[in-house]
């Protein structure tokens, strides 16, 4: 069980609205508030939530944290003004649209002492965590290659480009699992339409160790592909999140061997429990803001995925 907090809702878009409905099963939806007041006095009414105004959210002292789900151009502004007023801060991906201004961010909850943390949603899916242990217990050998397509025809958007929208989540995951920043990055990009950034791209990182790292994000794609797979020396992991929960986790024990040959089995489906990531997500958020220790994707891992996005930009 979640003890309640006073939580405000900053943005009742799309994902916000699922923000909204697990804030409320937690009792800690204190208020929302959407730029667009259809959004808001929609989920007002579901939620029975009092709609307040921006300033009356970042100066109220009974509002204990705010979680950010409005558009990313916003996320520095509305975040800045958050922890400024002595709040604790959920971020929900992307962290941010630059460098500096994640840093200035990360460097603002240090000094202010806050919790303050990125929504790399992942992370926190059960099939993930269990893809991770399956890799520390040497399930696969030593990991050499992560594959990582996240391909869908979805929302376009001309403000922040796939980079952020997609790639952020995969960035995040893989270096959870690598526990390192990438040493080289190569890119491929296409642009279709008059975007701020690419609507698609090809990224291959390189690590110190010798994993290798294959992404490929595409918001243009005619069919639905979230697939990331781990390569390794005794076989592989392959967590697909378009599958049903028996099937989303499945391990291959065939592999290549020193001697080019192949070794081949059946795949078998691993069993993981069923849960809802941004739940359990939001659950990790609280417990941060009550224990007062640093989330898992925290901002200090905030700002190593937005490093890599900003090696990936510098590139193309």
């Amino acid at each position: 069980m979640t003890k309640e907090l006073n939580i405000a809702l900053i943005g009742c878009g799309n994902w916000g609205k699922n923000i909204a409905r697990n804030l409320h099963e937690m009792g800690s939806l204190a208020c929302i508030y959407d730029i667009n007041k259809r959004l808001s006095e929609k989920l007002s009414r579901k939620y029975n939530s009092p709609i307040f105004e921006l300033n009356r959210i970042f100066e109220n002292k009974n509002i204990t944290g705010i979680v950010i789900a409005s558009p990313a151009i916003t996320h520095r502004d509305l975040a800045t003004h958050a922890l400024e007023n002595d709040k604790d801060v959920l971020i929900e991906k992307p962290f941010c649209l630059s460098l500096p201004d994640a840093q200035k961010l990360s460097l603002l909850a240090t000094n202010k002492n806050k919790i303050l943390m990125a929504g790399h949603l992942l992370n926190y899916h059960n099939a993930f965590i269990k893809m991770k242990e399956l890799i520390r217990n040497g399930k696969i050998g030593l990991p050499q290659n992560i594959r990582a397509n996240r391909l869908a025809l979805g929302a376009v958007r001309s403000k922040e480009s796939v980079i952020y929208d997609l790639s952020a989540h995969d960035i995040s995951m893989i270096l959870s699992i690598t526990e390192e920043l990438p040493i080289d990055v190569s890119v491929q990009s296409i642009h279709h339409h008059n975007n701020i950034g690419p609507d698609i791209i090809s990224v291959k990182l390189s690590f110190s160790k010798g994993v290798t790292a294959l992404i490929n994000s595409d918001w243009m794609c005619p069919y639905k592909e979230h697939k990331f797979s781990v390569i390794g020396t005794k076989g592989s992991l392959i967590f697909d999140d378009t599958k049903n929960w028996s099937e989303k986790l499945l391990y291959n024990p065939s592999f290549v061997t020193s001697k080019n040959s192949i070794i081949t089995a059946p795949l078998e489906k691993i069993k993981t429990k069923e849960n809802e990531p941004l739940k359990s997500e939001l659950e990790e958020f609280v417990s941060s803001v009550y224990s007062r220790k640093s989330p898992l994707t925290d901002h200090k891992e905030a700002l190593k995925v937005q490093k890599v996005m900003d090696m990936i930009e510098k590139k193309i």
